[in-house]
């Protein structure tokens, strides 16, 4: 069973590969952050990025975490940096783009040419350069 401690120490990296499970698991769509409709079940990179940090349901979607979930701080923290980090490394510029990384982010999940292995991909640890 996993506690509030344990937690604590989530990082960006724990994350990515639980995100692509979830991707896997639920079906990748854009549009929204998740879907169970017939024919249309699935979650975006957003909402899968947030389901593996535990957080509940569309809780990235908010601008803000609400007060009755502050004891999900750490999870928050973990997920908003994990999605700073894709969005910097998929090219969003934050000196010239006035969108925060979490819209830059959901904007790049629903580009119109995007693909599931595209998404999959960005998961990906970032490859370490050799000295």
């Amino acid at each position: 069973m996993t506690t509030t401690t344990d937690l604590i120490d989530i990082t960006p990296d724990m994350i990515r590969p639980k995100a692509q499970a979830v991707l896997r698991r639920d079906g990748w769509i854009q549009g929204t952050y998740a879907d169970r409709r017939s024919g249309k079940r699935g979650v975006c990179l957003v909402e899968a990025i947030g389901r593996a940090a535990g957080l509940p349901p569309f809780t990235l979607a908010r601008k803000k975490l609400r007060r009755a979930d502050a004891h999900l701080k750490p999870q928050w923290d973990a997920a908003h940096n994990l999605i700073d980090e894709l969005a910097t490394h998929l090219g969003r510029n934050p000196e010239n783009d006035e969108l925060t990384p979490r819209w830059w982010l959901t904007e790049w999940n629903d580009w119109c040419d995007r693909t599931r292995d595209q998404v999959l991909a960005a998961l990906e640890p970032p490859a370490v350069e050799a000295a």
